[in-house]
């Protein structure tokens, strides 16, 4: 009976083993599986697939996105792809339904037509493909990231798109299986043994006079072998017994276990606030480190192409406010062979300093100011440039630019700084508020004894302004010279320093106006440039002058004694002409 009971529990066991190794391997499951995309519908020319789609605790996910013709697949901030997409009809891909294996997506109604987001300044990456690309998602940065498809934004965006992921399905009675069959197995075999190994007579009274004698112990042994030989088959691993000399192992792990238990409660306390002090921000930077070296690059590329030929359309890409306008002018007078100097060339390979805002719920415009310079060498003169992104759909346009002034400093800010943001004209806890920062510097660089000359740190650029409209005045002819200055406020950009100070660059416009008394000699023109706008090397009327006097400067925060400094500016020379007489 023994016999027939240990050969059943052998073949119950072999059994076990065979249909629980085999869930684990022939009869296993596929390691991946992969889900498709829905069908819809009708078209629309965006795709959108949001980071739902990528399980935290999972490996990244595969994409296989597959189109007929050409397409992109740019990646930007979810809250970014968001604005850029704003009313525009497209599909969302929101998550993997990972039980039925299926794709959650849904096509959202609205315009039909949208521009093509293809290296866009917004974007992060723009990936082309003809036909099929593999996309395994991959986040450069914290925070949620959203990728858009796109044809070009007139044609459908592709929706053939599968999503191939680890299976998490499983064969729940594998492992108890294989347990159940080795166990069944070492009991049959412990059957058959204790059949076939009869100790003698004396030998059963030494054993049970003695249980560690050798007869038993072989018994023993060979019952062990037996069962390591049957859970190894199982592929069931069987931890080795400690040896006598080696007890410390288990037991320096129950003191550590103890140590642990009877740490007080206060000390998780610490623990828990830095967790919550390392907690990512609500907001980032609107670009990182390789956008803006990207953006500059085109920026350098740009300008300069419309500076070699002076063609005011090729400004179109990359300038805006006060910048293009100047530009636009200074294009005209070289257009119409009068000498005067080329525009300032735009050097941006080497990234100075950088006030990069962050995201404050993605409004827009957004602005940026950054230093930059043609090389490293600590001698290159830097230039100074503000840079204005109007809405998600446009590219960064420059709204100023000029070299430092000599002396002059701009506060040292790595990109991604989260304490920069983008401010108003009228923000509060600066030493003066922006706006008036701004009609202060014009009555002081109008009026050598201005009530607020106070407040501005010396600067060679106030003492050239002076200087040069004190020559004028003496270079007259007897005429009188009056100066105006006014700003012009859509030009005014402010963002904050870590200090709590602020960069704030904007436009003034200077006018000056020579009026003939009744004695005076006929106005000479003053230079070559000067009598080319006129039209005349001398006038019997009166004379109006304009400039533009683009700035930078840096105002401290409230309560600070440093004074307000310009970090950068230049004159620029508008026009001459005959002043109507009041």
């Amino acid at each position: 009976m023994r016999k027939v009971i240990s050969v059943i529990a052998i073949l119950l066991g072999a059994v076990a083993l065979v249909v629980g190794i085999g869930q684990k391997t022939f009869w296993a499951p596929p390691e991946t599986v992969t889900a498709s995309m829905p069908e819809f519908e009708s078209e629309a020319p965006l795709t959108v697939i949001q980071p739902s789609v990528q399980n935290a605790n999972a490996e990244p996910v595969e994409l296989v996105i597959s189109a007929e013709g050409e397409f992109t697949a740019s990646l930007a901030r979810s809250y970014d792809v968001e604005a850029w997409v704003d009313d525009a009809s497209h599909v969302e891909l929101t998550g993997v339904d990972r039980e039925n294996h299926q794709l959650v997506a849904e096509l959202l109604d609205g315009e039909k037509k949208t521009p093509n987001p293809a290296g866009d300044d917004l974007f992060f990456d723009s990936q082309k493909a003809d036909g099929t690309m593999t996309y395994r998602w991959t986040a450069p940065d914290d925070g949620d990231w959203s990728l858009l498809l796109a044809a070009d934004g007139t044609k459908a965006a592709p929706t053939d798109i599968s999503v191939t992921y680890a299976n998490d399905d499983a064969m729940p009675w594998a492992l108890p299986l294989i347990i159940i069959g080795a166990l069944l197995l070492v009991f049959g075999v412990a059957l058959l043994l204790m059949r076939v190994i009869k100790p003698s007579k004396p030998a059963r009274r030494a054993e049970a006079a003695s249980p560690g004698t050798k007869g038993g112990s072989t018994t023993q042994n060979s019952l062990a072998m037996a069962a390591v030989l049957a859970l190894a088959v199982g592929g069931v691993s069987v931890p080795m017994a400690p040896s006598e000399d080696q007890p410390a192992e288990s037991a320096k792990a129950s003191d550590s276990a103890k140590s642990e238990e009877s740490e007080p409660a206060e000390e998780s306390k610490p623990a828990e606030e830095s967790t919550s002090a390392e907690a990512e921000p609500d907001s980032y930077p609107v670009l990182t480190e390789e956008q803006l070296q990207r953006i500059l690059g085109d920026v350098e590329k740009q300008i300069g192409k419309a500076d070699e030929k002076n063609t005011k359309k090729d400004l179109d890409a990359r300038a805006s406010g006060a910048f293009k306008d100047l530009r636009t002018k200074r294009y005209d007078i070289l257009n119409d062979d009068i000498e005067i100097a080329k525009p300032l060339a735009l050097k941006t390979a080497v990234i100075r300093s950088a006030a990069v805002p962050n995201s404050s719920e993605a409004k827009f415009p957004r602005v940026i100011s950054v230093v930059t310079a043609k090389d490293s060498d600590p001698a290159t003169l830097p230039m100074a440039l503000t840079l204005k992104q109007d809405s998600a759909r446009d590219n960064y346009k420059v709204s100023f630019a000029a070299q430092m002034l000599p002396n002059s400093t701009f506060p040292g800010i790595a990109v991604g700084d989260p304490s920069i943001q983008q401010l108003g004209n009228n923000a509060e806890g600066l030493k003066v508020k922006p706006e008036e920062a701004l009609d202060q510097l014009a009555d002081v660089l109008t009026n050598e004894e201005s009530k607020h000359k106070g407040n501005f740190a010396e600067s060679e650029f106030i003492k050239a302004i002076h200087s040069g409209q004190k020559k004028e005045k003496e270079e007259a002819n007897e005429a009188n010279v009056k100066y105006s200055r006014s700003v012009t406020k859509n030009d005014t950009q402010v963002i904050s320093t870590p200090d709590g100070g602020a960069i704030v660059t904007g436009r003034l416009n200077q006018k000056a106006v020579f009026e003939r008394t009744e004695d005076a000699d006929p106005l000479e023109s003053a230079d070559e440039l000067t009598k080319k706008l006129l039209g005349s090397s001398t006038s019997t009327g009166n004379v109006e002058i304009t400039y533009a006097e683009p700035v930078m400067m840096y105002i401290p925060a409230s309560g600070n004694d440093d004074k307000i400094q310009l970090v950068a500016s230049e004159v620029v020379l508008l026009s001459v002409k005959q002043a109507e007489e009041n």
